[in-house]
């Protein structure tokens, strides 16, 4: 047997449905359930229960499910580890969300691999929502989101969410007079509103805190990148909100200015999210603690 066929019967036993788990692997149902036939084959006795489409497993297949995860964990754990004590060897496929993989992580990726330079990392940008599909689709192994992610959502998902730090909003324009005064949000509903994509997490955020209001806000145009966002409120004068860190060299220059907003809060918070079910990977908690002290030391 392969470590990934041990892997596919620890996923069947949480999810006890071979439609999901084929998900999770991309691979075919029936290929889940000739697997499941192999090994009950292999050792004699029936380790499912079949119940219409679930697959409910007996207390021979959960006390076979303890020792099977120590073999995968040792097996990473093994690969990890190799050469010298303490090196890091290994892959680990990451997403992050436009601000954290835009502004943050380039960064502290660098850092991290010059620390552990056997160490691989495949890194890509998303918004908050395909970030989340992908990691519980299985396929990365950290997602690093901007997004309002709470606790009893992510359980309900198997996810383990972690707070990385907080993060300001601001409302942005070209325009000093209008920036001059606090406003309240509907003195500026004339404008031109420019918005990230349905499923980014600043966004999301923005619209949360705007509340009832939100169904107000006149939306103009939207777009999934924040420097063709910042181009047009620069070059357009159009009006939007943004991460704080995204425009900090354009409020040193003077080319935007920030809206007070009032009686509105523009506070967030950064989330580490991985798969409860994953097994234990030496390379993503070093990684969570290293990208955790880089984020709450940024300037």
């Amino acid at each position: 047997m392969k470590i990934r066929d041990l892997e596919i019967f620890l996923d069947l036993l949480r999810t006890k449905s071979p439609t999901l788990t084929a998900q999770n692997f991309k691979i075919t149902q029936p290929n889940v359930s000739v697997l499941v036939k192999n090994i009950e084959k292999m050792v004699g006795i029936p380790l499912f229960e079949r119940l219409g489409k679930k697959f409910v497993p007996t207390t021979k297949a959960l006390y076979l499910g303890g020792l099977w995860i120590e073999v995968v964990q040792g097996y990473y754990s093994s690969l990890e580890t190799l050469g010298e004590e303490g090196v890091l060897i290994g892959e680990m496929n990451l997403v992050a969300t436009h601000t954290i993989g835009e502004y943050f992580l380039p960064q502290i990726l660098f850092d991290f691999v010059k620390e552990h330079p056997k160490v691989k990392i495949n890194s890509k940008i998303y918004n908050t929502k395909e970030c989340l599909n992908l990691l519980k689709n299985g396929s990365v192994d950290l997602a690093l989101v901007e997004g309002e992610i709470g606790l009893e959502y992510a359980q309900s998902e198997g996810l383990v969410r972690e707070t990385l730090c907080k993060d300001h909003l601001m409302v942005a324009c070209n325009d000093f007079i209008l920036a001059s005064k606090p406003h309240y949000i509907d003195e500026l509903l004339d404008k031109k509103w420019i918005f990230r994509e349905y499923g980014s997490g600043l966004r999301d955020s923005f619209l949360k805190a705007l509340g009832n209001l939100k169904k107000e806000i006149p939306i103009f145009l939207e777009l999934d990148r924040t420097i063709a966002i910042k181009d047009l409120v620069i070059h357009k004068g159009a009006i939007s909100v943004f991460s704080e860190v995204s425009i900090r060299q354009e409020l040193k220059k003077g080319i935007l200015f920030p809206i007070e907003v009032i009686n509105l809060n523009l506070e967030r918070y950064f989330y580490s999210l991985k798969r409860k079910s994953q097994p234990l990977n030496s390379i993503v908690m070093r990684f969570e603690e290293f990208i955790n002290r880089g984020l709450q030391s940024r300037d």
